[in-house]
């Protein structure tokens, strides 16, 4: 299986989802503020989010689209290519204003990338200030999943009649699948087997 065309393919280390290994830190940015409905809304860019949580996120193969209380999505897509303040900050206030932990890694194969990481397993990577891949990993909500309403814990059958053809391999990772842009990692090969982990974009897996 290609490790992704843009490495998706947001060290990984099992232990976090596989994705933002590295020891090296870089400070952390200051958290932005919990974000205020303020009247009237901004004119410009994306409106900072009112909610206090994440309960879920469209995830697509080039970005996601976070949702809103009354619906799929919010109408904003996040995008690779987005520059890094502008996802961190909505992203910052989806979560309460909690800001990510961050860190970097130099050795990636895609080249030195930063990661920011909240507590529900959502973790975003960034590449010379842009943002450049996803990683919803195995305490990512089921809400956090893409328009086929494949997430964290659905089965391999889903993820075969949600994609038809996918391809699964082992890898020294563990079973693998690649479906289009998104792929994801499996507690086995058989029909019953949960996905413990989504990403894409670019990503930083040593095999």
């Amino acid at each position: 299986m290609k490790a992704s065309a843009l490495t998706p393919a947001f060290a990984l280390t099992l232990a976090l989802g596989l994705i933002g290994c590295g020891p090296a830190a870089e400070p952390p940015a200051e958290a932005p503020a919990t974000p205020v409905v303020a009247e009237p809304a901004p004119a410009a860019g994306p409106a900072t989010p009112a909610t206090t949580g994440v309960t879920a996120i469209l995830l697509e193969g080039n970005g996601f689209m976070p949702a809103n209380p009354g619906g799929r999505g919010t109408g904003l897509k996040l995008s690779f290519g987005a520059p890094r303040d502008t996802v961190i900050t909505y992203m910052t206030g989806l979560h309460g204003g909690t800001a990510p932990n961050l860190d970097s890694n130099d050795e990636c194969g895609a080249g030195p990338l930063t990661f920011a990481r909240w507590d529900d397993d959502f973790t975003l990577a960034f590449q010379n200030g842009k943002f450049v891949g996803w990683w919803a990993g195995e305490r990512a909500p089921a809400g956090f999943s893409t328009v086929q309403d494949i997430h964290v814990g659905s089965t391999l059958a889903e993820v075969r009649a949600a994609w038809p053809g996918v391809e699964v391999i082992n890898d020294t990772i563990g079973p693998e699948f690649a479906a289009t842009d998104i792929f994801g990692i499996l507690t086995g090969t058989t029909p019953s087997a949960k996905v413990t982990a989504l990403w894409a974009g670019v990503s930083c897996i040593f095999r």
